[in-house]
């Protein structure tokens, strides 16, 4: 029903279009945009690439702050986040990588400001003022960092400007939404500019919890409280130099995240018993967004970093590039690993639980122009290091409800009579395991983009890089009760040792210290030739080969025999892509059409899956996308102007069996629709004297999976997303209040779905935000 309202109103839009496009169509141009999506300043329509570009108008136009916000005004993207806000994944025609895990890197990487960030998660904060986010479609390994073998995303920040400008935007929502968000930019000098962007967002939690054995007190999950500044410095010399120096700091104190019930359990019969009141809920109902914590999900994250990017004119046709750049990401959490009212197993937010990254980065490069040939040499340093802390502590309940799982709620006893040892012994409350895991990686690379105009009109390209990387991880792992169960029921021989002997409890860990080392290195390149059809009309073919380097599981893994796995290396992904391409502007760039074909195959694609207690980090050996996709841009001289973009992606696992995962064998991959539509609708006209504005933003998304073992009940079925603001704006922009809505349907839907942890039968979902209406006051001198 959904999508046949979405093509009734497409048709409707078409209709409205050929009534009205003859007439409204005579008039001046439409400034094209320009991007840096190949390194260097090129109008869109130019470009031999597949590469979506929103504007930093279009996403205030569209209320989006960060990048989770950016799915409505792209067809091709989907971000999801899971257990907290350092596990957020980005994906591109179906593709991506699962975050929960720190030693894999992503598959669509984050560029903001020429800085390649850490992890998806690690720029998952507000984007302050934006003049443009570039999304960039397929492999990417020539001319990016490292990684992106599916894609990058590029977010331009406003740089300072000589001309003063100072704006002020309060905002208030229901939700217990506020936000103040000021930038001021402007001249210190003839030579010298500056700015300073200050945000402050706020929201209640989405969640009502109830917090059984407590400690927890908190009964609202799912906030939003954060602070973030970004300060620039501009110099500029002439045309000669330009250096910009970017210094950004976000911290956030929230709770995050819950995960409301899909449906129930056996089991929660057996946690009701061992809690106050209901465990669980007892008839699910993802509407009513109730949650069930007793222990503490309170988040914290720092993010913090410095860049200084130079550009030199060498000589009139030769200009130099450097960007250097140090940041560092602090995140520790707490969390409720069993998802119930019973006090289980749980992590503490003091910093037992988290990830530091600490990155240092330079790019040179030097580019030219001969005049038929454009030319790009470049090299790439990097080094990251990663430490991260993870921890599982018994709550008092943990033995108790063992003996109840273990014998179908007939004996509560049942772990003592297994391991001999007393009652409350064998996992005594506030005991568990401790483990540090610190990974040195460092990268090094060359690289080089040549553009040969064959003739006026035909172009080829040729980009190649050669990428050297070595990781480095030392693990200490250690049990404060040394493992005594599993050790005391290994000794008698007794049953059950799956349930008795979890890693996180497993003596093979006590004082176990392994160190790991791996290296790899590869070739990258790309191949494309474009040909300009017409002045109107490009088009391109191209061949790409891109890869992302192997890893680490940073997590305990154990054989069949309870011993522990000194080997959790992982190999490198590699992928070889296709695309063929059209660009087409008319009637002075107000339609604009970009459409592409492309056929993507992965080899040893790295996924990393929940079991259930543990995550499973495996190379899956192919994955295959391939599909369509289209975006049209109209603008009619009466004030309307019309986007829209579709993909169809077939993301596809090959015939292999997947050890661990049998449902993956040529079955459709995680978070893939196979249709994503978006649709955006901009009417402005004077109005009482004053500029007034109507937008509506909108996203389809076919159903898909959204857990990586495919168990069926994890599906999302197709839904809808509609954001719309109304604007009223006196004619010199001083003023403007919006009045705007997010997600006007209240459309319920998952982002990940997920097995309760030791509680078969019993799925829980991370949702996505409900509908929330506020208004905006945007001041501007």
């Amino acid at each position: 029903m959904t999508f046949l309202r979405l093509r009734s109103a497409t048709a409707l839009c078409g209709t409205l279009i050929a009534f009205t496009a003859l007439p409204a169509l005579a008039q001046e141009a439409v400034t094209e945009v320009v991007i840096t999506a190949r390194k260097k300043p090129e109008p869109l329509a130019k470009a031999p690439i597949s590469v979506a570009v929103v504007t930093g108008d279009q996403m205030r136009g569209a209320g989006a702050y960060d990048l989770k916000d950016m799915q409505l005004l792209t067809p091709s993207l989907l971000i999801t986040s899971t257990a907290n806000e350092a596990q957020t994944t980005a994906r591109l025609r179906g593709v991506g990588t699962v975050g929960d895990n720190p030693g894999l890197e992503s598959s669509v990487g984050v560029v903001i400001d020429g800085v390649v960030r850490a992890r998806t998660a690690t720029a998952m904060s507000d984007l302050g003022q934006v003049e443009r986010v570039e999304i960039l479609k397929g492999p990417q390994t020539s001319l990016f960092g490292k990684g992106a073998s599916a894609g990058v995303i590029q977010v331009v920040s406003r740089a300072p400007g000589f001309q003063p400008v100072q704006t002020l935007e309060l905002t208030a929502g229901d939700h217990g939404t506020y936000a103040v968000d000021a930038f001021v930019s402007g001249p210190l000098s003839e030579r010298l500019a500056g700015s300073l962007s200050l945000v402050h967002r706020q929201r209640d939690g989405q969640y009502d919890i109830q917090t059984g054995d407590g400690p927890r007190s908190e009964t609202r999950d799912g906030d939003q409280n954060y602070y973030s500044g970004r300060g620039q410095l501009l110099y500029m010399a002439g045309d000669r130099l330009k250096v910009r120096l970017i210094a950004d700091y976000t911290k956030r104190d929230e709770h995050c995240c819950a995960g409301t019930a899909v449906s129930v359990g056996a089991a929660a019969a057996y946690i009701d018993r061992l809690s106050v009141g209901d465990g669980v809920v007892k008839a699910a109902d993802i509407h009513d967004r109730q949650a069930w914590l007793n222990r503490s999900t309170a988040q914290a994250i720092i993010d913090q970093g410095l860049s200084v990017e130079t550009h030199a004119r060498l000589t009139d046709s030769v200009e130099l590039t450097a960007i250097t750049a140090v940041r560092r990401y602090d995140h520790k959490q707490g969390y409720d690993a069993d998802f119930s009212g019973a006090d289980i197993y749980y992590r503490e937010p003091s910093g037992a639980f988290g990830n530091r990254f600490e990155t240092l980065s330079q790019e040179v490069r030097l580019s030219g122009d001969t005049g038929t040939l454009d030319w790009l040499v470049g090299a790439y340093l990097s080094s990251e290091d990663l430490t991260r802390h993870d921890q599982y502590i018994y709550g008092v309940d943990f033995e108790p409800y063992l003996g109840l799982i273990l014998t179908s709620g007939a004996n509560i006893n049942r772990v003592s009579e297994l391991t001999g040892l007393a009652v409350g012994q064998s996992y005594v409350a506030g005991q568990g395991a401790a483990d540090v895991h610190h990974q040195r990686e460092r990268n090094a690379a060359l690289f080089t983009n040549l553009d040969w105009d064959i003739t006026p009109d035909v172009s080829a390209v040729l980009g190649l890089r050669y990428n050297r990387q070595t990781k480095t991880l030392l693990s200490s792992y250690s049990n404060s009760d040394n493992g005594i169960a599993c050790a005391a029921a290994q000794a008698k021989g007794s049953a059950s040792l799956g349930t008795l002997c979890q890693s996180f409890s497993n003596p093979a860990f006590n004082r176990l210290v392994l160190g790991q080392r791996m290296s790899d290195e590869a070739v990258t390149g790309t191949l494309k030739l474009s040909w300009q059809v017409t002045d109107k009309v490009l088009t391109y073919v191209s061949a790409a080969r891109g890869w992302k380097g192997g890893g680490f599981n940073l997590d305990r893994e154990q054989t069949a025999t309870y011993a522990a796995d000194t080997n959790t290396s992982f190999a490198p992904e590699t992928v070889t892509a296709y695309e063929a391409g059209l660009k087409g502007r008319w009637w002075n760039g107000r339609l604009a059409l970009d459409a592409a074909a492309f056929h993507q195959k992965f080899k040893d694609f790295q996924l990393n899956t929940f079991l259930g207690t543990t995550f499973l980090v495996t190379s899956v050996p192919e994955l295959t996308s391939r599909g369509v996709e289209a975006e049209a841009r109209l603008r009619l001289r009466n004030g309307w102007r019309f986007v829209t973009g579709a993909t169809y992606a077939e993301s596809q696992f090959g015939p292999d069996i997947v050890s661990g995962l049998p449902r993956l064998t040529d079955a459709r991959a995680s978070f893939a629709p196979k249709w994503s539509v978006t649709a955006q609708v901009d009417y402005s006209r004077d109005l009482f004297g004053l500029d007034f504005d109507a937008s509506l933003d909108a996203r389809y998304n076919s159903d898909y999976n959204t857990g990586s073992d495919l168990a069926p009940i994890k599906i999302q079925p197709a839904y809808t997303l509609a954001n719309g603001r109304l604007t009223f704006a006196r004619k010199d922009g001083s003023v403007a209040l919006d009045i705007w809505g997010q997600n006007l349907t209240d459309e319920d839907y998952y982002q990940v779905v997920f097995s309760a942890p030791m509680q078969t039968g019993t799925f829980n979902a991370f949702m996505g935000q409900p509908r929330t209406l506020g208004v905006t006051l945007r001041l501007k001198r």
